[in-house]
């Protein structure tokens, strides 16, 4: 059975998206992301035009960070502070990042680009994941931990202090990375959480009590600039195509919460790594291997 999508302009099968829906959805809830960064590339993965897969994904993000800011705001775990300087930043970054996509779209490459885009960023991010999980369980054995140091980020002009976080640190640091994060959502729809709380933890030195909040904070007004830009500059938001991922997004999240305390915590990390990694290979086979119709032009 398919279903048409009338931006994306292709039938597609209704299960496979309900399937992939409730993967995503599953994966986020077990993992404790987002699921932006693995929802683009899995829907490129299915057929589903590059740029209309960027839109789509980029109002899935809104709406499954909105709730968990709304959750982490009536807590009072937010620091508004951080939150509002990673949002100029971010705003900036995502105009760039829409108007960049726009500009490659128009060179009819823009498939190759966010291909090779997305698993360099897939690529690098297992690497890290499966690098800090192995220093995780040496410091284990040796019985070590130390959450945060100081480097040159601290020695940065222009320090205010972030009361809510307990910080004094230059303003340029928070800028800088909601810029990046912003440039991320805006080129790619994916929502940067998994770089954003990394980050905030170990480059910011922020508490781990506001980190979650503050990053969902974030990206959830991100992620809203970011969709009102894709609509009015790129027109590549599939409603219908977003619809079905939220719901069964939404679906494969409950189900997760049922599992995740049947699996030890201590091989989640290695698990998503190598998950990451197999996605990753999908799409550098997807952008390397000879396509199926070869068309020949003949010169008379």
């Amino acid at each position: 059975m398919s279903i048409y999508l009338p931006i994306a302009e292709i039938s597609i099968n209704i299960y496979l998206l309900l399937t992939l829906g409730l993967s995503i959805g599953f994966l986020s809830g077990l993992f404790g992301i987002g699921g932006g960064f693995i929802a683009s590339p899995l829907l490129i993965l299915a057929g589903v035009p590059a740029t209309i897969a960027v839109g789509t994904t980029t109002i899935q993000v809104f709406a499954s960070s909105s709730t968990g800011a709304i959750n982490h705001l009536q807590k009072k775990n937010v620091d508004f502070q951080i939150g509002s300087i990673l949002i100029a930043g971010g705003s900036v970054g995502t105009l760039i990042g829409v108007y960049t996509l726009r500009k490659i779209n128009a060179t009819g490459l823009v498939d190759n680009y966010l291909y090779i885009f997305y698993a360099a960023i897939l690529s690098l991010t297992a690497l890290f994941i499966l690098f800090e999980a192995a220093k995780e369980n040496v410091k284990k054995r040796k019985g070590k931990f130390k959450l945060h140091e100081h480097s040159w980020i601290h020695g940065l002009p222009f320090k205010i202090k972030f009361r809510k976080s307990k910080l004094y640190i230059s303003i340029f640091a928070p800028l800088t990375i909601g810029f990046f994060i912003g440039l991320l959502t805006g080129f790619t729809g994916i929502g940067g959480g998994f770089i954003l709380v990394p980050c905030m933890i170990y480059i910011l030195g922020m508490t781990t009590v506001s980190v979650i909040g503050t990053s969902l904070f974030n990206i959830t007004i991100v992620s809203l600039i970011s969709v009102i830009l894709q609509v009015v500059v790129n027109q590549n938001l599939d409603f219908i195509l977003a619809i079905i991922l939220i719901i069964s997004s939404s679906l494969g999240a409950a189900l997760a919460s049922r599992f995740i305390e049947k699996i030890k915590i201590d091989y989640l990390k290695e698990a998503f790594g190598f998950l990451i990694l197999i996605i990753a290979s999908l799409l550098i086979y997807e952008l390397l291997r000879t396509p199926v119709y070869m068309q020949t032009i003949d010169i008379l």
